[in-house]
């Protein structure tokens, strides 16, 4: 029986290999800023949740010793992160820790290592629209950065002598560095504009392991270092470092300058805004553009105010 002709099969040509990876290229191109926004919002939300958890564990130590901690203690030298560790799951980092000792000296840090539980990483620590895992190498004292910060109040780091405000979180009356130890705040009941509407806690971004800068040196007492100021909208102004050591000038995101009276402003890598919790424990997530005279009503505790993070 003869065989009919052979038939060729018709392979692709250049031109539709191109009009091919073109469509890819735009398929692509349309789904990569979805994915990006996935993330980013992912990111954002478990970062609320860690400031979700310091807040939460500020409400347990409350139920515990009967106020909430300070922001740092002079003698021994002591951060508030660590006085919190026992109410945020960090029970092993608590247990190691010799209270009696100040964060800096053995065994609490081991001085040029990262073996010291001050250096010991927590997911509870960074932000992950940040780096993680983030050091403080640039003195003796090897330890962790953090993302998260205490609310300070609408004032300087230490205040301004002559300073008048209705009992912002930091400590009316706090004029020197000696008298840090003082508590933010003593009981709840001391919130008389109400918690749902004082500030309790909010992001910070941290500057680079090699520095000695303070921004997210949370844990570390000294001043500047683990607070932030509403002296400045989230995500704007200069920060201000009381000594020249510790500000590392690094525009757009952390600018600084020296001044007498510091001050450290919430900021995040997030679009639009920083993740903030409030005292009575809920997070919410407050945008740059929030009005100024709202932003600081929100961070004192008893100003009578009637403006908010809404206004």
């Amino acid at each position: 029986m003869p065989l009919g002709p052979l038939t060729r099969r018709r392979g692709i040509t250049l031109i539709e290999l191109l009009v091919v990876i073109a469509i890819i290229a735009v398929l692509i191109g349309l789904l990569l800023p979805a994915v990006q926004k996935v993330r980013a919002t992912a990111a954002r939300m478990k970062c609320g949740n860690n400031v979700k958890q310091w807040t939460l564990g500020m409400h347990n130590y409350h139920s515990a010793v009967g106020s909430f901690p300070y922001a740092a203690r002079l003698t021994p030298r002591t951060p508030w992160p660590v006085l919190l560790w026992p109410y945020v799951e960090m029970t092993a980092h608590a247990n190691v820790y010799d209270i009696t000792k100040g964060f800096h000296e053995d065994p609490n840090t081991k001085a040029g290592t990262l073996n010291g539980v001050m250096a010991k990483p927590s997911p509870l620590y960074y932000c992950p629209s940040d780096r993680s895992p983030a050091y403080q190498k640039g003195d003796t004292y090897w330890r962790s950065r953090g993302s998260y910060a205490v609310n300070w109040g609408p004032v300087t780091e230490p205040i301004a002598s002559g300073t008048a405000l209705p009992a912002a979180f930091a400590p009316f009356g706090y004029t020197d560095f000696a008298t840090r130890d003082k508590p933010r705040i003593t009981k709840i009941t001391s919130i008389t504009d109400g918690s749902s509407n004082t500030l309790m806690m909010s992001e910070v971004l941290m500057h680079d392991d090699a520095t000695a800068d303070w921004r997210g040196d949370m844990l570390n007492d000294d001043e500047q270092c683990g607070r932030f100021m509403t002296l400045d909208l989230p995500n704007s102004g200069t920060d201000a470092i009381v000594r020249a050591t510790f500000c590392v000038n690094k525009p757009p995101k952390l600018p600084c300058e020296v001044k007498t009276n510091g001050k450290v402003s919430a900021r995040s890598n997030h679009d639009g805004g920083v993740n903030v919790s409030l005292c009575d424990g809920s997070v919410r997530f407050v945008t740059n553009a929030v009005s100024f005279p709202g932003w600081q009503a929100a961070s004192t505790m008893n100003g009578a105010e009637t403006l908010g993070l809404d206004d």
